[in-house]
């Protein structure tokens, strides 16, 4: 019945979790000041003034069907209008039509995450593993909620931070009272360096103030109850579109900053990169931050840390925060280096990326000196988090990371340059969406990321880029025509598909899949070349089994790359699976939750492979088929192999050529002579 009722509302809902367990979340916002004073955590980067972090966190709560109160979380965060006309200026609205658009859709603002807020955590088993996210371009805490929230039904705790780089598409800070640290931390913003500047307009994140009370779960008139009110300070030309405004709320009077999202063109130029690695300093700096507060609540949270600057959505009373908090005591595995697995979507991935290399190499460089601006050094306290003996040593150990439709753009910079050469320390997972597979240029970085050598041969795409930045192309993601065309590929036989979904290219025979983004960028080839007859399944178990060899070398952390075919790169946050009629006819993806259930499930499979404890699938302990050898519907190995990355288009081209002129004759040379001596038909 409920199932039916929520089919016929017109707000959209969420399927259940497919995993074992109740989900728990809670909703917070912590000041900083506590950690730096304690050493803990270095300062915010100068260029910005952020004196709290704010994140959700999900959990399991109790076996399914089991768990008490009420379901039900809000997707859309308070002050809900205000992050309505956030997305409306994010997709393109003036500040004028997204104020006149957020009164519109008002049943969204009644999206419920189906978790239980502020819960009791499950009382079994003693410990959970933790996972954080981090999100992309447009996202908030909340915006991945279907992946996080599945991997808590599953077993895991997962931290979701909101990052206050310009990357959402607005975040509201609670001014702290509490100044111990704060004065430090703003005399740094004195001497800040002169922004970036694009077309006159400064590309850091707008202090625009905003500032409302948070209400709590189900409190839907609080939004009503927040006036404008302007404070008379004067505004430059170019923040006319960014008021400086205060909301107050009639019942708390609370003071927020509004940080606005940072527009900026996907253009491979130093000065794009420049403006990317600041937002990544910020988003690095939350991490750790992040990391020192996963460790306080294992450790148990202090009583007399908690006080009227931590807030928790929908709780007021001390005593119940206290409990809260205290609950996560011995609950987290984080004591063994390394047991933190980092993950993160598109921007989000490329922040793994980079902090991940960052904590890991940090010791090194601090050794030999070589590391110069680096976009963040971790505190000592989170280095011996991976190395207890202070250097990279018998007894360090890195972290797992999985990396969804990862953006490489950020990583490519000057200041980032010396971490890009070098590869990530742990065992990875790749997932790409269809539509970031088929986006060429970020395909070869990803793989560069993916490297057991590390990026150290920079993409031809970027160094051109650097030569001439008033020629820099456009980058931007295939549309959705483009990411679902089939490709051309110089063969006129092709076998039949793996699964009603597959798109991946058949191959010739010794033509590895990443030789075919060197075809595909020039004119179609048009060849004779055929497959051997053989059963499209049987070679389709062949190929899975030979690329295969390449994920275990002795000494050597595993990777893995797959995508996920007729999905787009919105398919691994929550707004296909809630708008699915929107995303299947603008974005050509049919089964939304189908997509992202192929997500969790290489998540917590990797999980188990690394030890984690993480509840089966289904009946069974392990999940044999997301990474075995048999045919996965939508499920697709992509090739590690770089292939040749340096060369020029037509270089490409000649050497692909090359390759299928020694196939067509080796096939030539091997063709069985009849017994009159003829060649067979």
């Amino acid at each position: 019945m409920t199932y039916l009722l929520s089919r016929l509302s017109p707000i959209p809902y969420f399927p259940s979790y497919k995993g074992p367990y109740e989900v728990g979340t809670i909703d917070l916002e912590i000041p900083v000041s506590q950690f730096v004073d304690e050493g803990l955590s270095p300062q915010c980067p100068s260029h910005s003034n952020i004196p709290t972090i704010q994140f959700r966190i999900f959990y399991p709560a109790a076996l399914k069907g089991e768990a008490t109160g009420t379901q039900g979380a809000n997707w859309i965060p308070s002050p809900r209008k205000e992050y309505v006309a956030a997305y409306c200026r994010f997709a393109g609205a003036s500040e004028f039509l997204a104020n006149v658009l957020s009164y519109i859709p008002r049943h969204l603002y009644y999206i419920q995450i189906p978790a239980y807020a502020n819960h009791n955590i499950l009382g079994f088993p003693s410990k959970f593993p933790v996972v954080v996210f981090s999100h992309g371009l447009g996202g908030t805490r909340n915006t991945y909620s279907y992946i996080t929230a599945s991997l808590a039904a599953h077993g895991c705790v997962v931290f979701c931070p909101e990052h206050r780089d310009g990357s959402a598409p607005a975040t509201f800070i609670r001014e702290p009272t509490r100044k111990s640290g704060l004065a430090e931390l703003l005399k740094n913003t004195e001497n800040e360096p002169p922004k970036i500047e694009i077309d006159g307009i400064p590309q850091t994140p707008s202090s625009s103030g905003s500032d409302c009370e948070e209400g709590s779960a189900g409190n839907s008139s609080q939004d009503e109850k927040e006036k404008p009110q302007t404070d008379g300070s004067s505004e430059s030309k170019d923040e006319k579109s960014k008021k400086d405004k205060t909301y107050t709320s009639k019942r708390k009077g609370i003071t927020r900053r509004r940080i606005d999202y940072i527009s900026q063109a996907h253009e491979i130029s130093p000065v794009t990169a420049a403006t990317r690695n600041k937002q990544l300093e910020i988003r690095l700096w939350e991490l750790g931050v992040l990391y020192v507060v996963v460790q306080k609540l294992e450790q148990g949270w202090r009583e007399e840390d908690i006080d009227e600057d931590l807030y928790l959505t929908g709780v007021k009373k001390v005593n119940d925060i206290y409990r809260l908090l205290k609950m996560f005591e011995g609950r987290l595995d984080v004591a063994s280096p390394g047991s933190i697995t980092w993950t993160g979507h598109s921007f989000g991935a490329a922040t793994t990326t980079q902090f991940v290399k960052s904590c890991w190499y940090t010791p090194l460089f601090k050794q030999n000196g070589d590391l110069k601006e680096p976009l963040y050094v971790p505190s000592e306290y989170l280095l011996q988090h991976l190395h207890p003996d202070g250097t990279i040593g018998k007894t360090s150990k890195p972290p797992g990371t999985v990396l969804l439709d990862t953006w490489c753009l950020p990583l490519l910079g000057d200041r980032t340059r010396v971490m890009w050469k070098l590869p990530i320390p742990g065992p990875t997972v790749g997932v790409f969406s269809q539509q970031f597979f088929k986006w060429k240029e970020n395909l070869r970085g990803f793989r560069h990321v993916m490297n057991r050598k590390g990026g150290a041969v920079e993409s031809e795409w970027f160094k051109e880029a650097q030569a001439e930045e008033d020629k820099a192309p456009t980058i931007s993601l295939p549309t959705k025509n483009e990411a679902a065309k089939d490709e051309n590929l110089p063969q006129i036989h092709k076998l039949g598909r793996t699964s009603s979904l597959d798109v991946t290219p058949q191959l010739p025979t010794g033509f590895r899949q990443g030789d075919e983004t060197k075809v595909n960028e020039g004119e179609s080839t048009d060849t004779t070349i055929s497959e051997p007859e053989e059963d499209a399944e049987a070679l389709s178990l062949k190929r899975t089994q030979s690329r295969k060899s390449q994920l275990s070398i002795p000494g050597q952390p595993d990777r893995r790359f797959y995508y996920v075919a007729q999905s787009a790169h919105m398919s691994q946050s929550d707004f296909g699976i809630l708008f699915p009629t929107s995303t299947k006819y603008l974005l050509g993806v049919d089964d939304s939750e189908a997509v992202l259930d192929l997500n969790v499930r290489a998540i917590t499979e990797f999980l188990r492979e690394s030890g984690k404890g993480v509840a089966g699938y289904g009946e069974e302990e392990r999940d044999g088929e997301i990474f075995g050898d048999g045919v996965v519907k939508g499920w697709e190995l992509v090739d590690l192999e770089q292939g040749d990355e340096g060369l020029k288009k037509d270089e490409g081209l000649k050497k692909a050529e090359d390759i299928v002129a020694e196939a067509k004759k080796k096939r030539e040379e091997t063709k069985p002579e009849s017994k009159e001596g003829g060649a067979r038909l």
